[in-house]
């Protein structure tokens, strides 16, 4: 340690260079392994994500090719047809999707915009929310959804909500919400507000959970029964077919996504076999990685990241080597010397690999906090993609801040000082020992 603090004071630009072209390197290599690592990880509240498998929609037409629909929901009879025990499938449930909604307090003409998700009944025990206060809607409030609404007898409309001082509607909230609204998570439980311009009582709160989240993000998230789905036009008008649930399955450990889906297809033809007016097609169903880059596409994820970081490693260690290399040069008398008194050239080239590796450290740790400065100030870019509200991204210590990704660190620069250094060294310690002590050639 004390050769290397030397050698760092002799060599004040030759080790500032290769400290700075370590760190602004491996910042973006730790930007490219971030957008992935957050993207992929299994981090709670969607903690199995590795398992998963998304139902993104479903192509609806009429039996004859017209009438396209384009991708649907599905109604609530062809979704346990299609989806409902399925084999390697341990946990179903769905939602309504991503949707903008109103809410204030009664009485009150501060509304906020906010992003509600209509949810299944399972859907706080299928992800892994943190309540802060309070608990998620029961079965009984679930259900009460059902009750929400009544025929109405006017040539406009055919349901409408009843209005008969009986609480029908309960909802879950976010943390960040129920400050701005009731001034704290406990004064929020049991609280009423206007959700669209409906009374709803919140029943629990949540901490808030960062839009990367792109399925279980929301502000609210409300039971499923509350979009009425037996009067949505969709469903009526395709015999059930089309409608508003997009399934999400956790497989069993081990199961395969291909014999899922294999299963669905069967299942399909099938049904399109039975003679109805309406036919479904392309079941779109995706893993978490499929679901979350490229989607739709043929393209696999894990091979462009991996031809990406490969090209932000080699090319600028080719850099930093001529670098290495001519640094090399001052050193050749001391290399010499070493041989001379019986030194190996791997005795030579180790000492060297790790006397570099000091630099390589110390520039990779910079070039960690410089990678989380440049997610946390470009997060908008870097990961408002996938429907969600880019200002709802959150990037809190728990996900900037992990052992795999302090690995990855680690390895990153052993891997780009063993690129950067070995070469040089090695051809340094090829040179003839007398030629190099009388200063020859």
């Amino acid at each position: 340690m004390k050769q290397l603090i030397h050698l760092l004071g002799q060599h004040r630009f030759y080790a500032a260079a290769s400290i700075v072209g370590t760190a602004v390197t491996l910042a973006f290599v730790m930007v490219v392994v971030m957008v992935y690592d957050f993207r992929t990880a299994d981090v709670p509240p969607e903690a199995e994500r590795s398992r998963m498998l998304y139902n993104t929609g479903t192509q609806c037409m009429r039996a004859n090719g017209t009438n396209m629909m384009g991708y649907r929901g599905l109604g609530p009879e062809v979704f346990e047809t299609l989806y409902g025990g399925l084999p390697g499938v341990d946990t179903l449930t769905w939602h309504g999707g991503l949707q903008r909604a109103l809410c204030s307090l009664p009485a009150s003409s501060d509304r906020q915009s906010v992003f509600l998700r209509p949810v299944a009944a399972n859907w706080f025990s299928f992800f892994q929310y943190d309540f802060v206060a309070g608990r998620p809607f029961t079965q009984a409030e679930y259900d009460a959804g059902r009750a929400a609404f009544q025929e109405a007898e006017d040539e406009w409309r055919s349901y409408r909500s009843l209005e008969d001082g009986v609480t029908r509607r309960f909802v879950v909230i976010t943390e960040r919400l129920a400050r701005r609204l009731f001034g704290s998570a406990s004064r929020a439980v049991g609280g009423e507000m206007q959700m669209d311009f409906q009374p709803v009582r919140v029943v629990g709160v949540v901490r808030d959970v960062s839009s990367i989240f792109q399925t279980a993000y929301a502000d609210v998230w409300e039971p499923f029964t509350l979009l009425n789905e037996g009067q949505a036009y969709n469903v009526r008008e395709t015999g059930g077919l089309a409608g508003l649930r997009y399934a999400v399955m956790r497989r069993t450990s081990g199961a395969s996504s291909a014999d899922i889906r294999a299963e669905v297809t069967r299942r399909l033809d099938r049904l399109n076999h039975s003679g109805g007016e309406y036919v479904l097609s392309d079941p779109q169903l995706y893993t978490h990685t499929e679901y979350t880059f490229f989607r739709g596409s043929s393209i696999d994820a894990r091979l462009v990241y991996v031809l990406l970081l490969v090209i932000l490693l080699v090319v600028p260690a080719v850099g930093i080597s001529g670098l290495v290399h001519a640094q090399m040069q001052s050193r050749l008398s001391e290399i010499a010397i070493r041989k001379a008194y019986g030194a190996t050239n791997a005795d030579v080239i180790g000492r060297l690999f790790v006397e570099s590796l000091g630099t390589t450290l110390v520039g990779g740790l910079l070039g960690y906090g410089l990678s989380c400065l440049l997610v946390v100030a470009g997060n908008t870019w870097l990961f408002g993609t996938g429907g969600v509200e880019a200002s709802g991204i959150v990037l809190g210590a728990d996900l900037l801040f992990r052992p795999v990704l302090f690995g990855v660190v680690l390895l990153a620069c052993l891997v780009f000082n063993a690129l950067s250094t070995l070469l040089p060294a090695w051809m340094a310690v090829r040179r003839n020992i007398a030629f190099t002590l009388v200063g020859g050639e």
